[in-house]
């Protein structure tokens, strides 16, 4: 019976990791695409390389095709649900498909030529699919110009730093290591008494060690090959044969790792419990060496829940959070930012201010731009926000832009008046606007010509970092609303909004036409505004359902360690328990010392847990706990009970 129990939990813990391993398999091919043969990726970002997105993805074409490298850009797919993405062939040289297979669930992925990257900025994630023998002079190109690079290869190293530094992943080996460990303690219990009389028969210890040992293995590898076999051929079938070499690797890596982890913890527990020559003489039960070991497991498994409870439902918030900026990513799939040619110079940059102005005039005429230039704490270098997160300049039609359907003029937002502003934020507001308005007004006679609100709802208005153009999801903002662009502000302001990503225009031809008509077309590029942004918005959900995995893993390795631990002092309490239960007393009260302990240490633990983490998600923790302390009286009273019928017919 207790080989099939073994088998079982080994199947039910190698079938969760599977789970796990799938999940990353899945990371892995949207990282390294595994049809594209991909070696390497790397980042490159040419701020401070001195040249144009145009020369720098020239530049970066040349060198690919010249060394071979078959360097691929990485980019979202901005049309239907922005879930997919493109690869864009920097060269002309090597053959790619038209489209590409994914693992999972994501859609298939096209692969176009280098006229895509057109209107793409030149920083952002390159794959390496061709000859690795050119990357050495392709580093030292990068490096004499400047350019920021990181680079991750597609080895197991590679794959391991992928998820490592997730901290879903480490919870994934240790809830894995924590059950396999339960299932050590309970392959030992139930062999305790034979142990020991087989060691009284004169049995070498070795040979018991290795016997013991033996089994236990050949149980667990019953269940992790039945259980990888399965995910081995669902994988075939359901994804492609191709993946299967890739994902057997990591899946064979990880069960490497849980089972060398096991065997080593059940090499220590096997030898700390072996029966001495007092115990036996003194006729003690051979499992009271294991109620320790038992103890120690449990409540480190506890605390390894109460622990991951809090991120696991981060986690998902961050993931739900992640849906809700992809959505918002969505809305700027339309829309250009403007960038200027390199090397432009601040006299350059001023002969164009009033042509770049005359622009946003004539596109907010269209409705057709919209401004939001963010300041946090840092930025206002030292101005008192008060109880708000940042500081925030809007127009109309951002707020039409991220709530596209809402009514009303102002969605999200509510009114503020502006006695209720931070006098040093009017202070900064006031002095500020005589730089950028068109009419110098300062003070209190600027601030009358501008609206303040702040949010409605927490968290629920995207801004755009200002000096960037990233989404940035505050609690609460102060928001000075603008109602008209070109009127307002002058032509400086609007370029160097512009510069800085925190202007958009809808459409990339009628930008194009637009920055034409007033001669820009030859010192400006219109780049896409949403593709850095939607494809750090596909990552985080499977990092929320590896942690998902590592919980529950986590919470069966918590009852299995707890069954364990009330089995083994059950057996230790027989002697008292049982003529107790004869004399008529109930099971509460017989219980009540063993369980009113373990209440206490685990509010200890607990607490302990909450202080280390600073009260961050104690409720989640709190509520964690009470339902595995409520667990405490069930296993207790399922294991007494069980040792009394046992007890009754001298079985044991």
């Amino acid at each position: 019976m207790h080989r099939k129990i073994a088998v079982a939990v080994s199947a039910l813990l190698f079938a969760l990791l599977a789970v796990a391993v799938t999940l990353v398999a899945t990371m892995h091919d949207r990282s390294y695409p595994e049809q594209l043969s991909t070696k390497s990726i790397v980042n490159l970002d040419f701020a401070s390389a001195g040249m144009d997105d145009a020369a720098a993805i020239r530049s970066l074409g040349a060198l690919s095709d010249r060394l071979h490298i078959g360097l691929v850009k990485v980019a979202p797919d901005l049309g239907g649900d922005q879930t997919g993405q493109v690869f864009v062939k920097v060269g002309t040289e090597g053959s790619f498909p038209e489209r590409i297979r994914r693992f999972g669930n994501d859609q298939d992925a096209t692969v176009r030529g280098k006229e895509a990257l057109e209107h793409s900025y030149a920083s952002g994630e390159y794959l390496v699919t061709g000859s690795t023998t050119g990357l050495p002079e392709f580093k030292s190109w990068l490096t004499s110009h400047r350019v920021i690079t990181k680079w991750n290869d597609n080895n197991l190293a590679g794959t391991l730093r992928l998820v490592v530094k997730q901290g879903s992943f480490a919870t994934s080996l240790l809830a894995a290591t924590a059950l396999m460990v339960s299932l050590v303690l309970y392959w030992l219990s139930v062999k305790a008494r034979g142990r020991a009389l087989r060691a009284l028969a004169g049995v070498s210890g070795w040979r018991i060690q290795y016997e013991d040992l033996t089994g236990f293995l050949i149980a667990v590898l019953t269940g992790a090959l039945a259980v990888d076999l399965l995910a081995i051929v669902w994988t075939g079938f359901a994804q492609g044969w191709t993946f299967v070499p890739k994902y057997l690797s990591i899946l064979a890596t990880f069960d490497i790792i849980v089972l060398i982890a096991t065997m080593v913890f059940a090499v220590v527990m096997s030898a700390a419990s072996w029966p001495g020559p007092a115990m036996l003489a003194k006729r003690e039960p051979a499992v009271k060496s294991l109620r320790k070991v038992s103890m120690v497991l449990k409540g480190l498994t506890f605390v390894l829940v109460l622990a991951a409870v809090a991120p696991a439902v981060t986690a998902y918030t961050n993931a739900r959070g992640s849906a809700e900026q992809q959505s918002h990513w969505k809305a700027l799939a339309d829309q250009v930012t403007i960038s200027f040619q390199a090397g432009m110079g601040e006299d350059g940059f001023q002969q164009i201010m009033k042509q770049v102005g005359d622009v946003v005039g004539e596109a907010e005429k269209k409705d057709a731009v919209a401004l939001s230039y963010t300041f946090d704490q840092e930025a206002l270098d030292g101005v008192k926000l008060g109880k708000y997160d940042s500081l925030a300049i809007l127009s109309p039609s951002w707020l039409r832009l991220m709530n596209k359907g809402a009514t009303g003029a102002t969605p999200g937002l509510t009114p503020l008046p502006t006695d209720q502003v931070p006098a040093g934020v009017k202070q900064y507001l006031g002095d500020s606007l005589g730089l950028w308005t068109r009419d110098k007004a300062t003070g209190d006679a600027a601030l009358r010509k501008v609206s303040f609100y702040h949010f409605a709802e927490a968290g629920k208005v995207p801004l755009a970092s200002g000096g960037g153009g990233e989404l940035s999801f505050p609690k609460d903002a102060i928001v000075m609303l603008v109602p008209d662009l070109h009127s307002t502000f002058n032509d400086d302001f609007l370029a160097s909004a512009a510069s800085s990503r925190n202007l958009v225009f809808t459409g990339l031809g009628p930008t194009q036409a637009l920055l034409a008509a007033h001669d820009l077309q030859y010192k400006t590029t219109v780049r896409y505004a949403a593709e850095e942004g939607v494809l750090l918005a596909q990552f985080t959900a499977y990092f929320a359902w590896l942690q998902a995995v590592s919980l529950i893993a986590l919470i069966i390795a918590l009852l299995v360690s707890s069954l364990i631990a009330a089995f083994i002092t059950a057996v230790l309490r027989a002697k008292r328990d049982f003529p107790l239960r004869l004399a008529g007393q109930q099971w509460r009260e017989i219980l009540a010392d063993r369980v009113i302990i373990e209440w206490c240490v685990g509010i200890g633990l607990a607490a302990m847990i909450i202080l280390l983490r600073r009260g961050d998600g104690a409720p989640l923790i709190a509520a964690a706990a009470v339902l595995g302390l409520l667990a405490a009286p069930v296993t207790h009273l399922l294991a007494t009970r069980w040792t009394f019928e046992n007890v009754s017919r001298r079985r044991l």
